[in-house]
């Protein structure tokens, strides 16, 4: 099977390396990209055009691109025909794209990394064992080391990073969806093996809401006081310049935390993960994640098509097995 990677920078490289045991793998990329058992190619993703033809010569794309480039990187894959699995946090509502998606008989599996990704394979596996009257999802990547500045170290995309403390948190109430101001709802979470941290809405439900769950959240993990170090830095829009300045340097960590209430039943899963092999630990749970969720579609084991979240992957008892297993295998192991 031919596969092309879209963008080779810290996650679009790991998933190309992980994938090339399997597949034909072509890392596409401004710049020539350089991968174990894969060929670069070079050429301008920005161009839909250019986008539309190379996804056509290959079987499976997956997108591995900037936020600002993934919505355009879906459409091109409904318009070359052909399967995507994808990771870019693009602020369109990947849904819009289902009727398109249908028509020309893909599957396109947006938001396929860690969170969203592993927190909605998590709700959709525990909402095919019957209804939840609450979920709530707690997830971060930061600097290991607390003292770091603001506690933390560039690990993705700066100004994507930005979107996440801008852009307003919908979450579900009382059966509705709502929204507050991200960096709100401030709270203390103790982490075992960790410490204290604190937690703040974030926009990562997505396509979450639209699951049934009538109280729903979804919170970005920190160290305490981060959240309001960066508020400053937002609101002068210099944030992006000072991470790029002070947050390049240290190893991170990702803590993940999954919470769900079904008749007052208290439902819990955690990932909590560091770096190995010369790999951040949140390139490891969003690129090993993303290649899981392409092998489970090389292998033509999608069901369904149009757009296919990973909580319907989820809610697949063997694919939740396969994704699971492939991470464990790579020591990210779900408790």
């Amino acid at each position: 099977m031919k596969v092309c990677v879209l963008g080779g920078g810290r996650q679009g490289r790991v998933i190309a390396k992980d994938l090339a045991p399997h597949a034909q793998v072509t890392v596409v990329d401004a710049v020539k990209v350089d991968v174990p058992g894969a060929t670069p190619l070079q050429a301008d993703l920005s161009d839909p055009n250019t986008l539309t033809r190379i996804i056509g010569e290959h079987d499976l794309a997956v997108g591995a691109l900037p936020a600002r480039l993934g919505y355009q990187a879906a459409c091109a894959a409904i318009e070359a025909r052909r399967n995507f699995v994808d990771i870019a946090f693009y602020p369109e509502n990947a849904k819009q794209l289902d009727a398109d998606a249908k028509k020309a008989g893909i599957s396109i599996l947006p938001d396929c990394g860690l969170a969203p990704g592993i927190t909605n394979l998590v709700v959709g596996r525990w909402l095919a064992e019957g209804p939840l009257d609450e979920a709530h999802l707690k997830v971060g990547g930061f600097a290991a080391d607390p003292l770091k500045p603001y506690g933390y170290v560039i690990t993705w995309s700066p100004s994507d990073l930005l979107d996440e403390y801008t852009r307003p948190a919908r979450i579900m109430k009382g059966g509705k969806a709502t929204s507050d101001p991200a960096l709100s709802g401030l709270e203390t979470v103790q982490v075992e093996g960790v410490g204290k941290l604190e937690a703040f809405l974030t926009d990562g439900l997505r396509t979450l809401l639209d699951c049934g769950v009538p109280e729903m959240t979804e919170k970005t993990l920190r160290w305490p006081g981060h959240a309001a170090a960066v508020r400053p830095l937002v609101a002068a829009g210099t944030l992006v310049e000072e991470f790029r300045r002070k947050c390049q340097e240290g190893d991170d960590l990702v803590v993940l935390l999954v919470d769900g209430v079904r008749k007052g039943k208290r439902l819990h899963a955690q990932i909590i993960d560091r770096p190995k092999d010369g790999l951040t630990a949140l390139s490891r749970t969003t690129a090993f994640t993303c290649a899981a969720f392409a092998r489970w579609a090389m292998e033509g084991r999608i069901r369904d098509t149009g757009v296919v979240p990973p909580e319907n992957i989820g809610a697949d008892e063997a694919a939740y097995r396969f994704i699971v297993n492939d991470l464990a295998g790579h020591g990210i192991v779900l408790r």
